[in-house]
């Protein structure tokens, strides 16, 4: 596993998308299916103005058809993308409670562990064998049981902030069970 630090003093958190460690682990993970047939589908349950997904779902409705391409609840989002037919997953939830307010006038779904474990079943249904996740937050829990770290770059703020890990999971089962 490879981790890199990076300072982003100065930058806003809440483009992840545009942050060098994002978009590094984006671009690592895009040429690891370069030799991949026909196009690379990459799912964005969360994208909000990140354009990089094949489908992007924001529940915001002022960023649908702009920037993506679904406004729905992120779980339903996902549970209508075919088993095994993405390539990369962008999982980047909102962070905090006021974030999460600013954004979606709701709490912070991150905080549910009961919702973001049904999202990381749901990045393992879709993904490919080998496939893909790029995992942002303040911890390197995998997405769900099959998948090993890759990579992890950390954004660092500075002063009292919090860092971001920005993870990178690939997919190593085939079968989503505990204990593999």
């Amino acid at each position: 596993m490879k981790i890199e630090m990076f300072n982003c003093i100065g930058h806003s958190s809440s483009n992840t998308h545009n942050l060098e460690p994002y978009d590094r682990l984006y671009s690592y993970a895009m040429q690891s299916w370069v030799n991949a047939l026909g196009n690379i589908s990459t799912i964005d349950p969360f994208a909000r103005k990140c354009p990089w997904g094949t489908k992007r779902n924001d529940i915001n409705p002022k960023y649908l058809h702009e920037y993506t391409t679904h406004c729905m609840d992120a779980l339903d989002f996902m549970a209508q993308i075919p088993k095994q037919s993405a390539h990369i997953v962008l999982f980047d939830p909102p962070f905090s409670d006021r974030q999460s307010n600013e954004e979606y006038g709701t709490c912070n779904l991150y905080t549910d562990p009961r919702y973001i474990s049904e999202l990381g079943r749901e990045c393992f249904r879709i993904l490919k064998n080998t496939g893909l996740v790029i995992k942002c937050g303040y911890n390197s829990n995998p997405p769900a049981p099959g998948f090993e770290l890759v990579r992890l770059n950390i954004c660092n703020f500075g002063a009292s902030r919090n860092d971001i890990l920005i993870s990178l999971w690939q997919k190593v089962q085939t079968t989503l069970k505990v204990g593999l």
